[in-house]
């Protein structure tokens, strides 16, 4: 019996820390603003809401990043590509004039692999 409680405690340890382990991850990735501040400018902060224009030229890449749960509409057409930190990749069609939410993002890093700039207006909430 007390071998079999061991057994649980360990497993349950276990699981424990590798969910530690992630939080601590995904908290130490630098959010886009931090990450890229030369795509992301922060036009606005207070109330609990940070508004953001990112803007991408032409085959520009941006840094691994983190975003809280955000609102984003997209200023222009744009053709992307979303890296995600398992090495998978993601092309998107962004078109001018829709939008989008999102539940916190975690690691991931975004190309304009279009012709044009690539403009996007985020508002993430801070809690």
């Amino acid at each position: 019996m007390k071998r079999v409680n061991l057994i649980v405690i360990t497993v349950s340890l276990g699981g424990l820390l590798i969910h530690l382990s992630a939080n601590v991850i995904a908290e130490n990735v630098p959010e886009s603003h931090v990450a890229s501040p030369e795509i992301y400018k922060v036009l606005s902060e207070g109330d609990g809401l940070r508004v953001i224009l990112a803007t991408w030229k032409p085959g520009q890449k941006d840094n691994m990043h983190s975003h809280p749960s955000l609102a984003a509409y997209s200023l222009t057409n744009c053709s992307a590509r979303v890296f995600k930190a398992d090495g998978a990749t993601a092309d998107k069609q962004l078109k001018a004039g829709n939008s989008r939410t999102k539940g916190p993002t975690k690691k991931h890093s975004f190309q304009n692999i279009g012709k044009k700039i690539c403009q996007t207006l985020l508002v993430e909430r801070l809690d």
